[in-house]
Formats: C-alpha cells, sequence, structure tokens
C-alpha cells in the first residue's frame, strides 16, 4: 500500500515534521493535508487511535515600527491568532467531513489512516508561533513566549493565554519550545498525557504564570508526570527547564531512553515493509488491521519502550544457547505481550524452523490469555537470538474481546499441560528503573547500570546497535 505524503513545504514545515516523524513515527504522521484542490487543511495531522492532534505552523517577521505594543499586536494577529483560526477550523472540518481529508493538493489521494468516529474523537490544538524570540529577548530578557491563563489573545506583550479565535484552549509553542517538548516528550502518549494535564492544570485557576513553556514542562516532569495541587494561587519560579536539564538525574535519564528506540525502530522496519508489501507474509492483511498491531506498540510511553529494549536485548543474548520465552510489562491496561526468541535453524532447514517458532509463539500467546484474562489485546514477537544465520521476525495481534469462557477454559488447560507460564516454573527477572535515576557521580553516564539486569547499558547499546545493523532498523 504505497502512498506519497508531504515533507513539508517551507523550512519551518519541514522542521516540524521531522520532528513528529521521530516522536510520532511515520504511518500516523501527515503534514499538508488538503481538504479541496489546492485548499489546505492543516499543516501536520497526526492520527493515533481515538486522539487527532491538529498542529498550523506560522513563521512571521516581527515588525519593526518602534512602538512595542503595535508590534506585538501585529505578529500575534498574523501568527497566533491565524494559526488558532486555521486549527479552529480544520478541526470543524475534521468533524463535518471526515472522509474528505487529502493528502495531494489535487485531492486525489485520500488519507490512508481511518479517523475515529466523531463521538469517540478526542482533538488536541497546536499552535507553533515563529519569529518573536530575538524581539522577547530584547524587551523581556527572556527568549520565550510567557504562559499565562487569564490573558485573552494580545493584552500583554509576548505572553500568550486563552485565543478568542480558537474557541476554547489552544497549545502555543514556540520555535525554541516545540523541539524541545517533541523531544522529550516524545511518544504520542507521551505528548497527549502532557497537553492534558496542562489543560486541566489551567482550568483549575491556580496557576496564574510561567516565564516559558519549558518551565512548566520541567515542573511536570520533575514531579512524576503530574501538576501538584495548590490551595492557592502561584507562579512557577524562573528557569525551572535550565535546572531540570543540567541535573545528574535527568542526564542520565535521556541517556537511558536512548536504547528504546530499538522499540521504535522494530515498529518503523515492519510497518516500512508492509507499505512497500515487501512482507514475506503479511501483505495482503488490511491496512486498519496493520495499523492496529503497531498502534499497539506504539502506545507505548518512551519510559516503557526502555523498559522492553532492555528486556528484549537481554534475551536476544540468552537465546544463543536456550530459546526464550516471556511476557512483556506494558504501561497500556489492555496490552497482554508475548516475546519468543528461537536458537536459529542451527545449521537446517530455516524456512522449517520459522513455521515451528511460529507455532511455539501462538500457543503462548493463547496460554498468555489464561495467565492475565482482564487484558483485551495479545500482541506476539517472535525474533531471533542475536548472532544466529537467518533473521526474521514475525508478529500476532489478537482482540480477545469476543473470547467466550470456554475459550479461556481452553487457554488455561493449554497453559497446564505444556507448563507455560506456570508459577514455580519460570524464571523470574526483577528490573529496578527509575525513569530519572539518581546518580551518585555523573563520571560515565552511558554505563550506568540496573543493578538487577544481566547486561550493562553499555553492552545493551551496542547489542541494540547489531540488531539494528542486522534487521536494517533505522
Amino acid at each position: 500500500m504505497l502512498f506519497k505524503r508531504s515533507e513539508g513545504l517551507t523550512p519551518s514545515e519541514r522542521l516540524l515534521a521531522e520532528l513528529c516523524d521521530r516522536s510520532f513515527l511515520k504511518l500516523w504522521t501527515y503534514p499538508n493535508l488538503f481538504k479541496k484542490p489546492s485548499k489546505e487543511l492543516t499543516d501536520l495531522l497526526v492520527v493515533f487511535g481515538n486522539d487527532v492532534l491538529v498542529f498550523s505552523d506560522k513563521s512571521c517577521a516581527f515588525p519593526l515600527t518602534g512602538d512595542s505594543m503595535l508590534d506585538w499586536s501585529r505578529w500575534f494577529r498574523r501568527s497566533v491568532a491565524r494559526s488558532a483560526h486555521q486549527v479552529d477550523q480544520a478541526e470543524r472540518w475534521l468533524r463535518t467531513y471526515p472522509d474528505q481529508v487529502f493528502l495531494d493538493t489535487r485531492c486525489a489521494e485520500p488519507l490512508p489512516i481511518r479517523l475515529p468516529p466523531l463521538t469517540e474523537m478526542r482533538v488536541h490544538r497546536i499552535c507553533v508561533a515563529l519569529g518573536a524570540l530575538d524581539r522577547a529577548k530584547a524587551e523581556t530578557g527572556v527568549r520565550a513566549l510567557r504562559i499565562n491563563p487569564r490573558i485573552v489573545d494580545d493584552a500583554e506583550p509576548f505572553t500568550v493565554g486563552t485565543i478568542s479565535q480558537a474557541r476554547g484552549w489552544v497549545h502555543v509553542f514556540d520555535e525554541d519550545s516545540i523541539k524541545v517538548v517533541l523531544t522529550e516528550l516524545s511518544t504520542t502518549s507521551d505528548l497527549i498525557h502532557y497537553l492534558n494535564s496542562k489543560m486541566a492544570l489551567f482550568e483549575n485557576g491556580k496557576f496564574v504564570y510561567a516565564e516559558s513553556e519549558l518551565d512548566i514542562l520541567a515542573y511536570y516532569l520533575w514531579n512524576g508526570r503530574k501538576f501538584p495541587q495548590h490551595d492557592k494561587e502561584y507562579r512557577l519560579e524562573p528557569d525551572l527547564w535550565a535546572k531540570a536539564q543540567a541535573s545528574p538525574e535527568f542526564q542520565a535519564g535521556r541517556e537511558r531512553n536512548k536504547i528504546g528506540q530499538f522499540w521504535d525502530g522494530l515498529i518503523e522496519y515492519v510497518t516500512g515493509h508492509y507499505l512497500a508489501q515487501t512482507l514475506e507474509f503479511g501483505n495482503e492483511i488490511q491496512m486498519s488491521d496493520h495499523e492496529r498491531l503497531v498502534r499497539a506498540m506504539a502506545g507505548e510511553t518512551r519510559f516503557s519502550r526502555r523498559i522492553l529494549s532492555k528486556l528484549i536485548l537481554e534475551r536476544a543474548e540468552i537465546a544463543r544457547n536456550n530459546a526464550v520465552s516471556t511476557l512483556l510489562p506494558s504501561d497500556q491496561a489492555d496490552i497482554n505481550y508475548v516475546l519468543f526468541i528461537g536458537r536459529g535453524d542451527q545449521g537446517k532447514d530455516y524456512a522449517a524452523y520459522r513455521a515451528d517458532r511460529m507455532l511455539h509463539l501462538r500457543s503462548r500467546c493463547i496460554a498468555a490469555k489464561a495467565v492475565r484474562p482482564e487484558r483485551r489485546f495479545i500482541v506476539g514477537i517472535a525474533l531471533d537470538a542475536r548472532g544466529i544465520r537467518g533473521s526474521s521476525e514475525d508478529f500476532i495481534f489478537w482482540d480477545t474481546a469476543d473470547w467466550a469462557e470456554e475459550s479461556i477454559l481452553r487457554a488455561q488447560k493449554l497453559r497446564e499441560e505444556l507448563g507455560y507460564f506456570q508459577p514455580g516454573q519460570v524464571i523470574e527477572s526483577q528490573m529496578i528503573e527509575d525513569e530519572y535515576p539518581a546518580v551518585r557521580t555523573t563520571k560515565n553516564l552511558a554505563a550506568l547500570a540496573d543493578e538487577l539486569s544481566s547486561l550493562t547499558l553499555a553492552e545493551s547499546a551496542q547489542l541494540a546497535e547489531m540488531l539494528r545493523d542486522r534487521w536494517a532498523l533505522v
């Protein structure tokens, strides 16, 4: 199923598209969509399950009339207000004409991914307003747009709050904050949770001011990805972001997150082959079915992807001696991951070995339902051990919502007969992992190890690099 996306028409749109591709992955990110021939809908759209992120990007030179308030008002109208209006109109179109969204200016190629039902659609409106930071630095001493939820439109220079043209809250980012936010919140789940938490913060009415979006982000991250409750009105202290990112704990967390790119690469790898119709098996399945599989995987947060990647890479090493089967954790309540890593064909028929490996994965996926019957979706992943001849990947995605009680009982019987995931018959490994781990020394952050992990981070990173090369992961 080949289709051609835009990569962005202007330098700022191309940068936005690149950032979103990296954070939200290409299957769900669509720059420069159209609603009618030569009539643009929005600068970028992310569609991920029931969540739709609408981006409008406006890059406007800041006027120089000599009147600071006049200059601010003109820039605000051309950049922020116009961007908010575009986002508002785009949302209205998506809700009114969801089947009339196109990739090309001639409106010949429809959006390849399905929009959610109107009753379930959650729209997140994002304006990227560029061009004011140099003037803000000169006028206020801070290179940022200030945040005050009580300000309406352009009432206060270099400050954003409520925008009347949008008829509701819009998230406004400048050229610095958009880069940092999409880098630090580099999954759809992470970004949406932040946007929703920030809206709740503003609607509560106690928060009244921050010098920059990044200070709000720092406050959120350093408080366990939430905003603490306050009984009285409060302002954030300035330079929170600078203090947060300078801390050894924050730097260590960033370094550890790099290994989670393995999980991203696995999603992009299989999706790239599916879209190019070059899968050995599975090219015939519907786009909606493939998208549900990889969306389940892409629904993991960045911290969860770190954990999943480390567990898989550890087991890819162990499986050189013995095949490994395990249940993997998920921070999504409905997802049950089953991993099976085989030893390879041992010099025999690889096709026969792969078919046998798939049978092992399928039987374990059935047994996994008996282990965690409350979880609706089963995602099975079959891989080969590190460094073996051949190498392939197989995936299973099952929606068990319609499984009858009889099916659950059969799953339990299979689990018992084959001894899969039985208490006392499995080796349970624990992993202690802090998102921002305490660091006794800043020396050699890349080599920090988990106390109960069988591989050091450096070894895992090296193994991840090897597997990326072997699987051609990006």
